[in-house]
């Protein structure tokens, strides 16, 4: 059958349209799936390449800040200097690094058993559990800055007031008084962190194979030894990951003494984290190539811990099979 040239040119016209909707639908796809990563890519391009190079650079520059305009005076170590004498000349370097290394050594050694022992303590759904639950998960759910107001309200005026009828004798609060006042802190610290952690660990727990725990129990490992030979070690990796994420927030941890005292905090309730978030609130542009050298100063001091201490969990912990 011979082809007309009206029938040619309908068939032309259907490859054409195939190819024109082929290339719309690659077309749309495409900018579907640049409009999905741009923010994203354009934020971390922002937030953390400009940001932290520019911290980089920032940490060897001087200015001039004492006439009308900013000067820039010279691209040196000075800045390095400067922070290097007031970590071992500064008694408010002393009181940061002692608190925030407490903070850290508090969060592995007592806040981490804690909550192991109240994961596990849920997950295998022990005598009110659902309690223990709702208690654990309360921080989490209020704001922060509202559980600091009913946390103060307890620990100023309840707790002086119980003391008061209890013994006869005028307390001070805990937070006011110098002796109680960190241990407060820290204690309201390991309570906030729970809610997170008790979930992740949870979850960790209920991904372990039901046929493992069905075999200790044949063995007749109760709930010690199922968690010691069992539960353990089907969670050893989040395990270290805590750990890990420990280290990295070392420096950076402030214990919510902003949310607490604002700026007026006491020196020795002062951690690194705390002192670095009331200087860039509060010091200004001057202050930012100083502040920018100690942070390099002390990532380089916390790169090395950090592998150094996965390398030791990974080595003598607990292997996956």
């Amino acid at each position: 059958m011979a082809l007309t040239g009206t029938d040619i040119l309908d068939i032309m016209t259907d490859v054409i349209k195939k190819r024109r909707s082929k290339l719309s639908d690659s077309t749309g796809k495409r900018l579907f799936y640049f409009f999905l990563l741009v923010f994203p890519v354009a934020q971390f391009l922002v937030f953390y390449v400009y940001v932290n190079f520019n911290s980089l650079i920032l940490a060897f520059r001087e200015y001039d800040y004492s006439g009308a305009n900013r000067l820039y005076t010279g691209f040196n170590l000075e800045n390095f200097k400067q922070v290097i004498y007031n970590l071992f000349h500064d008694r408010l370097f002393f009181y940061s690094i002692r608190n925030s290394l407490i903070a850290y050594g508090v969060s592995v050694f007592v806040a981490l058993p804690l909550t192991l022992i109240f994961s596990y303590f849920i997950y295998k759904k022990m005598p009110f559990y659902k309690t223990f639950k709702v208690m654990l998960f309360l921080p989490s759910i209020i704001p922060v800055v509202v559980f600091v107001l009913m946390f103060k309200y307890f620990t100023e005026r309840a707790y002086p007031e119980i003391a008061r009828i209890l013994s006869g004798v005028t307390a001070q609060g805990l937070l006011e008084n110098p002796s109680t006042s960190f241990g407060t802190i820290i204690f309201f610290s390991v309570w906030m962190g729970f809610g997170v952690s008790v979930l992740m660990y949870i979850s960790a727990m209920s991904s372990i194979d039901e046929s493992l725990v069905e075999a200790a129990h044949i063995d007749g490992a109760g709930p010690f030894r199922e968690f010691l030979h069992v539960t353990f070690p089907g969670i050893y990796s989040t395990v270290v990951m805590f750990v890990i994420v420990g280290v990295v927030g070392l420096f950076i941890n402030q214990l919510n003494l902003f949310t607490f005292f604002d700026k007026n905090a006491e020196a020795h309730l002062y951690t690194f984290g705390y002192y670095l978030f009331k200087e860039i609130q509060l010091s200004g542009e001057p202050r930012y190539p100083y502040l920018a050298a100690m942070g390099i100063l002390l990532t380089l001091v916390c790169l090395p811990l950090t592998y150094g201490i996965r390398y030791v969990l990974e080595k003598f912990g607990y292997k996956e099979k």
